[in-house]
């Protein structure tokens, strides 16, 4: 059996050893002999070593400094995934001045440069509110250690606040982007805004562009505190530079983030290869006109690689008057037999759901109005459609009623005023649905 193992090809080898062994499994095998040491050693490192998971104290960096330091598993030390040294039960009154830690920061800067091969870094901070301190924190020893190996970086889920973003992109530090982040090619960012800053937004797109020379994957994840936020540039028309460019891009997606047509037109302008775009619920100024734009600009300059596209565009402004469907095409949307997938009136499956052919729609309907009357046959204005928005609109001035009488968790149900409030509300919610089923 020894011998036969020892005898068997590369390739085969390689799928015994994808077949779910546990480490302990390879260290049993390479006590066999020397011969079986030398030569699955390597199968054994990259199994270990496949994710390394350390907490952001320096002992636990040390101790991964030295696991690296003139070993032969080096190039195997690939991705690694910081953890706080808090418990997640305690981040939210942990002060992130911890980071600031000389000893950290040292540790930290040194393990990057030690550990010469990292491609992937994570920042797994999934709650609290220091992530804007964690992403500082592992981004600053990236530049200090003037590594230019990475090749994905996801950052908290824990969204960083949009207002953060200013101090990372003065001059110098998009200069320093450029340089570690040269090779740079998935970025997973998850940010949160009160109400819209366009200049803040305009920061955080600066940072992006500074790193995206070679960015094939990106993914930008927004979580708005205000549902009015009703955000726009302003004269500017774009919350991006004018030279912003992301050439290698591949993936985009898009969850609530402030865009408008010409920042759309900017990040795919020279991005030929596009394969997929994801957006969802992002909002824009002038919401039928300007998807109307994107979907135009789509179709003009054709992007021969694209096959997946996933427009949700539904419930993401005051305007209750209508609702955008929610797009999807699979495939070669150019094509005559490239049916779309129409999804109109809230969340999919929404009341009314339609085939239809995109490019067809835009090659003959020149302005949006007609465009999504045809594209929904005229349901995207409709009672119907638009019922979750007008039901949701009177919720909300319900409950801005009812804090009138005080905290909402002490009220009294018997109160004939609150009474009264809730069943004048009730009354405008069942008209609601009155006019919309007899529609």
């Amino acid at each position: 059996m020894v011998a036969t193992l020892l005898s068997l090809p590369q390739e085969l080898i390689d799928m015994i050893f994808a077949e779910g062994l546990e480490p302990s499994d390879l260290g049993k095998v390479r006590r066999l002999s020397k011969d079986h040491n030398d030569r699955f050693k390597y199968h054994y490192w990259q199994l270990v070593f496949a994710t390394i998971r350390v907490k952001l104290k320096p002992s636990s960096l040390e101790r991964l400094i030295a696991a690296g330091t003139g070993s032969e598993a080096l190039p195997f030390m690939q991705h690694v995934v910081f953890w706080p040294a808090a418990t997640q039960s305690y981040l939210n009154r942990e002060s992130p001045d911890h980071l600031k830690n000389p000893e950290l920061v040292q540790s930290l800067a040194k393990t990057f440069s030690t550990l010469t091969h990292i491609k992937t870094v994570e920042i797994a901070l999934g709650g609290g509110t220091n992530a804007a301190a964690y992403w500082k924190a592992v981004v600053d020893a990236i530049l200090a250690a003037k590594s230019t190996t990475i090749e994905k970086l996801k950052a908290p889920v824990a969204a960083i606040q949009m207002s953060k973003f200013k101090p990372f992109a003065s001059a110098k530090f998009l200069k320093l982007y450029r340089t570690s982040f040269r090779n740079l090619k998935s970025l997973e960012i998850h940010t949160s805004v009160q109400l819209e800053n366009p200049t803040a937004t305009a920061f955080f797109w600066s940072m992006v562009d500074a790193m995206g020379s070679k960015l094939e994957d990106l993914t930008v994840r927004n979580t708005r505190i205000s549902f009015r936020d009703d955000p726009n540039p302003g004269s500017q028309k774009s919350y991006q530079s004018k030279n912003f460019s992301l050439p290698e891009l591949k993936r985009l997606t898009l969850v609530d983030v402030a865009i408008t047509p010409t920042d759309l037109k900017t990040l795919l302008g020279n991005s030929e290869g596009i394969e997929a775009i994801d957006i969802c619920k992002c909002r824009m100024p002038k919401e039928k006109d300007g998807w109307f734009e994107v979907l135009v600009y789509l179709k003009d300059n054709q992007f021969p690689h694209l096959r997946e596209l996933e427009l949700a565009m539904n419930g993401t402004y005051n305007e209750y008057y209508y609702d955008l469907p929610k797009v999807s095409v699979k495939g070669n949307w150019r094509t005559e037999d490239c049916s779309v997938e129409v999804s109109c009136g809230g969340v999919a499956p929404g009341p009314y759901e339609f085939q239809a052919n995109l490019w067809n729609e835009l090659e003959n309907n020149g302005t949006a109005d007609k465009f999504w009357d045809s594209l929904t046959d005229r349901k995207w204005n409709s009672k119907q459609a638009t019922r979750w928005k007008r039901r949701r609109r009177v919720e909300e001035e319900w409950a801005a009623e009812i804090k009138s009488f005080g905290n909402p968790d002490y009220i009294d149900e018997d109160d004939p005023h609150v009474q009264w409030v809730n069943s004048r509300h009730q009354g405008q919610l069942d008209a609601l649905d009155v006019e919309a089923d007899d529609e």
